[in-house]
Formats: C-alpha cells, sequence, structure tokens
C-alpha cells in the first residue's frame, strides 16, 4: 500500500498479498482495513478508498 500511487481499494490489495479475487475474500479484507483505520494505521480518504495514515504530531503548539 505504501508503493502506491494514491488510494487502493480492498480488491486491489487481495491479489497482491497472494489471496484469491473472490467476493469472501474481498470483503474480508475491506473489514481488516476498516479496523486499521479506526485503529489509527490506515485513513480512508474516501469510502472503501484507503492509505496509510498521516503520522500527526502528538502536540504541536497553535500558533496564533
Amino acid at each position: 500500500m505504501a508503493d502506491a500511487p494514491g488510494p487502493v481499494r480492498a480488491k486491489q490489495i487481495v491479489p497482491r498479498i497472494g489471496l484469491p479475487a473472490e467476493t469472501g475474500k474481498i470483503e474480508g479484507t475491506r473489514s481488516k482495513l476498516k479496523r486499521l483505520v479506526e485503529r489509527g494505521w490506515l485513513d480512508e480518504e474516501a469510502p472503501g478508498m484507503f492509505t496509510p495514515a498521516r503520522r500527526r504530531a502528538a502536540a504541536s503548539p497553535n500558533s496564533s
């Protein structure tokens, strides 16, 4: 996913990780990707479009 030029869909990831491109495998992978979004490992820029999470500064000073 890190070497992709932009956001990727679950159906693009499945064959790259060696799974058959079957509906069940795609849906299972999508579910896992959404879980990684919840945990902050991935971002979902649009529904079903996943990218690596952007690093966010824990404490950034506010410039006013």
